[in-house]
């Protein structure tokens, strides 16, 4: 296999514990684990008989689970597709990948209007020029694709109206046109999979590169070529090529015009306005140009700008560009910052965009198999019905990040009440009832999936944070403290999170919490679990600074004063740094 691009790309990218009361000592115990736990019942209120399952198909494959409603035949080609390109992606973006402990959830609603769920509150379905969804909070997310919609409208009344008539004629498979009115803009679910893929990539790097960026980098990636021996970025194609939809009209002899296409760059921004350069760099990812950017010029000329940054005049700009991106993690951006990486001000990379949009000057990246080999295939995956509860656990989840809670729940309870009770649908119902300040139930159901082994470290978290509140409503020993029996009900479902992935710093917070309050004093062999809390999170200067009042109250002063030290190195402002140098001063005097 070998390389023809230059470099093109640099993104600004086992302890174990129980506890009993022994003579002082703490020894490893689940002090509920037999105990039968009565779980909450739900009322159906608004009929009389739940609705019927629905139908949904599911698979696992590489960091993601896939729930379809899509046909069979449909899903098959979309999944086995996009598994050639996260393969051609790792191959030209190596380590582009995130390896994400939980599994993101991969969302195609095929039929039903399914995906109307997980458009924002407050806009209707109707007004929305997005057809794909990324939704992400802490370790939990979702990718949702809309691939029942063929059509969308993004101007007048009237061309809604057409745009509707049009999208309620076509099938799956193939292509038809509205009479009268805006035609529409038809949507291509391949690319926009592609492109909100690289959108969720790009959303967990640290520091997060700015909207305009991601933007671009996506829109180079959903043009990527790929066939059976190469893999092609960056190439765009001929803006005088008539569209696909329009060529199958004018080959059946039909008048009329099709919807318009997401085409490359140098084809969509041909007929025109730019956006000035300090609009297009004043998007926000929340914006609605980020958020529903199809047909709109903003995307475009992200596309654009970045694609002439990395690929323009034989990639000469490559390093104007790093420098750009590298600067704008320290500075603010202005156009001094812009004119000094550059050497252009904003009304200058208008005049260049254009130039460039009207006629492409520009080098292509990828990697080409070796002669008479093929690039690697992707493995071959089970697509199979999902259960009842499956379809419940992963659309709810899914809703809730979405924010819709009222459809989270009906999701998820819907299956619990014809008698789901997978620990893994209790464990995110649980969570759900904890969200919503429900703890009575969310206890019961927290409880059930803690007995039932789920792999889910966050509902361990919120189980023990409900145990915390408990005891310190009632500590069991003089002081206010916790009675070892109570230390250990704590501490038991968090030391469960611990072995399960991801690694949560609230997890070791709250442990560091219970020996605080524990009427037991731990010593260094206990302790040990927070110094694995501080290696895996260094910089949690809440996690660094508990965990240094713990050394000192074990006595362990120069590991205290070490964690200090620590602290006052990664304390983000001074606030922080006067609570380590108040603890700094209480330090016993070395002897």
């Amino acid at each position: 296999m070998s390389r023809f691009r230059p470099r093109v790309l640099v993104l600004s990218a086992t302890f174990g514990l129980c506890l009993v009361s022994c003579g002082g000592r703490l020894a490893a115990q689940d002090v509920s684990h037999d105990k039968p736990v009565e779980l909450p019942a739900y009322t159906v209120i608004d009929t009389r008989e739940l609705p019927p399952p629905e139908t949904w198909y599911y698979a696992r494959i590489a960091g993601f689970e896939v729930l379809s409603n899509a046909s069979e035949k449909s899903t098959k080609r979309l999944v086995g597709d996009f598994q050639r390109f996260y393969q051609a992606l790792s191959l030209v973006w190596p380590g582009v990948q995130q390896k994400a402990a939980v599994p993101t959830a991969l969302i195609i609603c095929g039929r039903g209007q399914q995906f109307d769920l997980f458009v924002p509150a407050g806009e209707k379905p109707s007004e929305r020029a997005m057809a794909s969804r990324t939704l992400r909070q802490g370790e939990q997310s979702a990718i949702v694709i809309d691939f029942e919609t063929k059509v969308l409208n993004l101007s007048t009344p009237e061309g809604m109206a057409a745009a509707g008539a049009t999208a309620a004629a076509l099938t799956e498979d193939s292509v038809s046109v509205g009479a009268g009115g805006d035609p529409g803009f038809a949507i291509d679910a391949y690319r926009q999979l592609y492109r909100e893929y690289i959108r969720f990539l790009l959303s967990g790097v640290q520091p997060r590169g700015p909207a305009w960026f991601e933007e671009g980098v996506a829109q180079i990636f959903m043009a990527m070529e790929v066939t059976n021996t190469t893999i092609i970025v960056g190439k765009v194609e001929d803006p005088n090529t008539i569209s696909m939809q329009q060529a199958l009209l004018n080959d059946a002899g039909v008048s009329g015009t099709a919807p318009a296409e997401d085409r490359d760059f140098n084809a969509a921004l041909a007929k025109r306005p730019l956006l000035a350069m300090e609009k297009l760099f004043a998007v926000t990812h929340d914006s609605p140009e980020a958020t529903s950017p199809l047909g709109g010029t903003w995307a475009k000329q992200c596309y654009a700008f970045v694609h002439w940054c990395l690929y323009g005049d034989e990639g000469r700009h490559q390093k104007d560009f790093l420098t750009f991106l590298r600067r704008l993690d320290n500075e603010p951006l202005s156009e001094a910052l812009f004119k000094d990486c550059f050497k252009k001000s904003y009304k200058d990379m208008l005049f260049t965009i254009r130039s460039y949009v009207e006629g492409t000057n520009y080098k292509v990246a990828g990697v080409r198999a070796g002669k008479g080999q093929k690039l690697p295939t992707p493995p071959p995956f089970e697509l199979r019905e999902a259960t009842e509860a499956e379809v419940g656990r992963i659309k709810g989840d899914a809703l809730r990040l979405a924010g819709n809670p009222a459809a989270a729940r009906k999701a998820m309870t819907t299956p619990y009440i014809r008698g789901e009770r997978d620990p893994q649908l209790l464990a995110a119902i649980g969570l759900l009832e904890r969200a919503s300040n429900d703890d009575v139930r969310a206890r019961k159901l927290l409880e059930a999936a803690a007995q039932g082994k789920a792999a889910r470290p966050r509902a361990y978290l919120e189980l023990a944070q409900l145990r915390f509140a408990e005891a310190a409503a009632k500590p069991g020993a003089a002081g206010d403290r916790f009675s070892p029996e109570q230390t250990a009900a704590v501490l038991t479902p968090l030391f469960t999170a611990r072995t399960q992935s991801p690694p949560l710093p609230e997890v070791y917070e709250l442990i560091a919490k219970a020996w605080a309050k524990s009427v037991i004093t731990p010593g260094g062999d206990h302790l040990a679990v927070l110094d694995e809390g501080v290696r895996l999170f260094p910089r949690n200067t809440d996690l660094v600074y508990a965990t240094a009042v713990q050394k000192i109250r074990a006595g362990l002063v120069p590991e205290a004063a070490s964690l200090i030290s620590r602290g006052l190195k990664v304390a983000p402002n001074a606030e922080v740094r006067g609570k380590f140098e108040t603890l700094k001063a209480s330090l016993p005097a070395a002897k």
